[in-house]
């Protein structure tokens, strides 16, 4: 089995995370990130979800199994997050954010 070591193998410790993710998806789409860690077989649940595109949270609540609503990031406070219980959870915000303006 060849193995090869870089240098942050020496210069960082591994990171793991201990707690189960409660994972918020800005710009969710169809959920590739929920798709992600539950290919890595991640210990996850989805916690929220913000997505305004009503067609995307069709498709992400029949790949997913959820019952989203359409919403618009710019009504949402971090408050509406909820994240507080982070002594048992770790709360990984992602977001898919594609600029159309430099492909047309």
């Amino acid at each position: 089995m060849n193995y090869q070591l870089d240098i942050f193998d020496y210069c960082y410790q591994e990171y793991k995370i201990k707690n189960k993710i409660r994972l918020i998806e800005m710009f969710a789409g169809i959920g590739s990130q929920a798709m992600a860690l539950r290919d890595l077989k991640a210990n996850y649940e989805t916690w929220k979800v913000v997505e305004f595109d009503k067609f995307a949270i069709e498709s992400y609540n029949a790949i997913h199994g959820t019952d989203y609503e359409p919403q618009d990031i710019r009504e949402i406070h971090c408050e509406d997050l909820e994240i507080i219980d982070k002594q048992n959870f770790t709360y990984l915000l992602t977001y898919l954010f594609i600029s159309l303006s430099r492909f047309i």
